[in-house]
């Protein structure tokens, strides 16, 4: 099943690492409002909201694809975490949610079993933002 025309009706992606304690970081890139969010529960005054610039609009719409994201988002909600993902040392959670152009949504999470191509997107996100996007 290929999932590369659903890439482009992406119109919302959330995504967002937490530990045990609850803390960690969220990002919501709006492509339509062409937007990012910063949530740092670590440092309040980390927050931001800024616009998304061309260059960084034209990476998350190139690279995105090569994640593998949704494809690896409708593995885990098929139960295949096992499949998909590697267990981790560390404990965190990770929740992405997409919004479509057509307003349906897919979400996806899992606790200590991050995606094998997490890295990919973890450098996409921090390439994007300028931030670390890795639990402490």
């Amino acid at each position: 099943m290929s999932f590369t025309a659903d890439y482009e009706k992406i119109k919302v992606l959330e995504v967002g690492i937490t530990s045990f304690g609850n803390e960690g970081y969220a990002v919501k890139y709006d492509f339509v409002k062409k937007v990012i969010q910063w949530r740092d529960s670590y440092m309040w005054n980390n927050n931001f909201t800024r616009s998304l610039n061309d260059t960084d609009y034209r990476t998350l719409k190139d690279e995105l694809p090569k994640s593998g994201m949704l494809e690896w988002m409708k593995a885990y909600n098929s139960g295949l975490s096992n499949d998909f993902g590697d267990q981790a040392q560390i404990p965190g959670e990770w929740k992405i949610t997409v919004v479509f152009d057509d307003d349906t949504k897919l979400t996806a999470g899992a606790e200590q079993h991050f995606p094998k191509k997490w890295k990919f997107l973890k450098n996409l996100i921090e390439k994007t933002t300028g931030c670390s996007f890795i639990l402490r």
